[in-house]
């Protein structure tokens, strides 16, 4: 039985720069809404199938060998009859995909409006398991708890993702699995559309360092990215079987702000040739690994 610690004790345990990165996220929930075209009034079932269909869209390096969404990262296997944590659960669209592959799902999120908005997910269409207000940082499970804990694209936005990963290492059973997304350094984003445009053509590297260029370009109160290097030496000590894979999304391949143009220069971009490029050169990269059931030397 997954067992949570009380809230008032989570809440005092907080150091001060999660809650100024949780308070961030309240007011600045991921919805994909980036050109501020959804008209759809949130919680309803329209609003959530709108979102996914946007995300789905978007993700066309995540299908399966048999075009399932998402299929090449959410293995069944791994997920139906398993006891599943999802860290950063959002608005829900990964938490929806993990019960309705079979998972015994408990997830969590930083932020109040996200455990709403999953919950109400949840209560439209049928959907059952546990949603819960948490800290990465602090995991209110016992350990040796799940089989499998997915995070897609949240503990770089952690104050400390060390402590993140090391709590889901710990909540994890000896042989279990771990997949998690984070950004990636040597990428388009980084270098081209940071570094090259926003740093040297507009000069903003006159003024600020090209961390502190990308971190006003994206998302998140923090957002850490790393190496292949630095994600093998975090994972291999604790993991075998460690998987590092890169992928982006078709608008990293052309470096212009948002317009119909643009939308229209990604639509017609094949998969292929966006992932042979993004594979090298993408923003995100996805780790997946097995506890180790004897821990190294």
């Amino acid at each position: 039985m997954v067992r949570f610690a009380p809230k008032k004790q989570m809440d005092n345990a907080r150091p001060v720069s999660q809650i100024l990165n949780r308070d961030w996220w309240e007011e600045n929930p991921m919805t994909y809404d980036w050109e501020g075209t959804l008209r759809i009034e949130p919680g309803t079932r329209e609003w959530y199938e709108e979102l996914d269909r946007r995300f789905l869209e978007s993700a066309y390096y995540a299908k399966g060998t048999d075009g399932s969404p998402f299929g090449r990262f959410l293995k069944r296997e791994h997920v139906a009859g398993k006891e599943v944590l999802e860290v950063g659960c959002g608005m829900g669209t990964h938490a929806a995909m993990l019960v309705r592959a079979g998972a015994r799902l408990t997830a969590i999120d930083l932020t109040s409006r996200s455990i709403e908005m999953t919950r109400q997910r949840f209560k439209l269409f049928g959907l059952s398991g546990r949603v819960e207000q948490a800290d990465a940082e602090r995991l209110p499970f016992q350990s040796n708890t799940f089989d499998l804990v997915w995070s897609w694209g949240v503990i770089h936005h952690s104050s400390s993702t060390e402590k993140c990963l090391a709590e889901i290492r710990r909540v994890l059973r000896p042989g279990g699995r771990v997949v998690v997304m984070v950004y990636y350094r040597p990428s388009l984003v980084y270098y081209l559309h940071c570094a090259l445009i926003r740093g040297i053509f507009l000069g903003q590297l006159l003024h600020r360092s090209l961390d502190e260029i990308y971190m006003s370009a994206t998302d998140g109160f923090y957002a850490r990215i790393f190496t292949k290097r630095e994600l093998k030496s975090l994972f291999e000590k604790h993991y075998e079987q460690v998987a590092v894979e890169v992928i982006g999304l078709k608008a990293e391949l052309f470096p212009i702000p948002r317009c119909r143009l643009k939308a229209k220069m990604e639509e017609y971009a094949p998969d292929w040739l966006a992932s042979a490029i993004l594979s090298r050169l993408g923003s995100m990269v996805v780790v997946e690994a097995t506890k180790r059931r004897v821990p190294a030397a």
